[in-house]
């Protein structure tokens, strides 16, 4: 979950500002006060900001901000581990000597305000509200350079490309392909029972003549509704994924001049011939290098921000008030 300062301003505008970041002298806080949320390396989070964000988040994701009851141990940990990671970022950004962006935190107000300022509450009180975003979308740019700082794969050579596409063959396989001919004899979804049944058993004489030798094509041009009778009930190469389920797993059984039973689908009773299968294909290494090279960095890229998350959270002093949401994950 991703709570943005776009997503938090009807929040920031139902309730008081949200508290800042304090620091708490360096003490045992075992038990923390009934304002205080969490202690995070010795800064604050405030019960108020917890349920802030839990409240946006909440109508950020659920149907009329209504969280399943399976769903609310799981979220509020979410949200948790949002927060801390956020006093975690705080402190890189620091280390790192990381500065807002002027040109994009003038892009990120101006999108605000292009989106709230016809609403009263936004009318009234603007520069309040603006000066009050105006830190988060600061810290908000900060976070994106950090981001951006550490996902950063600068060095990449062949071999190491070579090795993931050697790894990960079925990021480089054509799929086996059917080239399928179809008949469908169309009927609502809503149709009554015995229109269903009358094309089932239409179907199935259909079946009997195709068995015998009846010409496909010719019968697909007089009987079948889909716009491929047109071409003689030819759709093409077909792979999984493309075709409902049901007619699939009739497909993946049939021989190449096969014809299938009578398949009652969404739109209707089909028929269908496999008239040809292509056996999958892993595509050489030299025309897929650029794909591999893409996916090879996109992973690299993951991998960093995990492992800097993952370091980060791994060596801070977090305390948690209530002690369900315990522990934080370093997932």
């Amino acid at each position: 979950m991703r709570l943005t300062v776009l997503s938090l301003v009807l929040g920031l505008m139902a309730v008081p500002a949200l508290a800042a970041q304090q620091k708490v002298p360096g003490q045992n806080h075992q038990v923390l006060a009934a304002d205080v949320f969490a202690v995070v390396d010795g800064n604050v989070i405030t019960q108020q900001t917890f349920d802030t964000f839990l409240h946006v988040g909440k109508r950020q994701r659920f149907y009329h901000g209504d969280i399943p009851e399976a769903e609310e141990a799981a979220f509020r940990k979410e949200v948790a581990q949002r927060l801390v990671d956020q006093v975690l970022m705080r402190s890189a950004v620091k280390e790192r000597g990381i500065v807002a962006e002027p040109a994009q935190v003038k892009v990120q107000l101006a999108a605000i305000e292009a989106r709230y300022e016809s609403r009263p509450h936004w009318q009234a009180q603007r520069e309040g509200f603006l000066a009050e975003l105006l830190p988060q979308v600061e810290e908000q740019s900060q976070f994106e350079q950090l981001e951006a700082q550490v996902r950063d794969v600068t060095e990449v050579s062949e071999a190491a490309v070579m090795a993931y596409y050697q790894a990960n063959p079925e990021q480089f396989t054509t799929p086996e392909r059917l080239r399928v001919s179809l008949i469908l004899l169309a009927v609502e979804p809503w149709a009554q029972t015995a229109q269903w049944q009358a094309a089932m058993d239409e179907g199935e004489r259909l079946i009997k003549r195709l068995r015998r030798g009846g010409d496909f094509a010719e019968m697909a041009r007089l009987h079948s509704s889909d716009g491929s009778g047109l071409k003689g009930g030819d759709l093409g190469y077909v792979h999984k994924g493309m075709l409902a389920e049901e007619a699939q797993q009739v497909l993946d059984k049939m021989m190449p001049g096969e014809v299938s039973s009578a398949i009652r689908l969404l739109k209707g009773v089909a028929i269908f011939r496999v008239d040809e299968r292509v056996s999958p294909v892993l595509n050489s290494f030299e025309r897929v290098a650029p794909r591999a090279r893409d996916l090879y960095l996109r992973e690299q890229s993951e991998k960093n921000w995990r492992e800097f998350m993952s370091e980060m959270r791994s060596s801070a002093d977090v305390q948690l008030r209530d002690p369900s949401l315990l522990p934080i994950s370093d997932e």
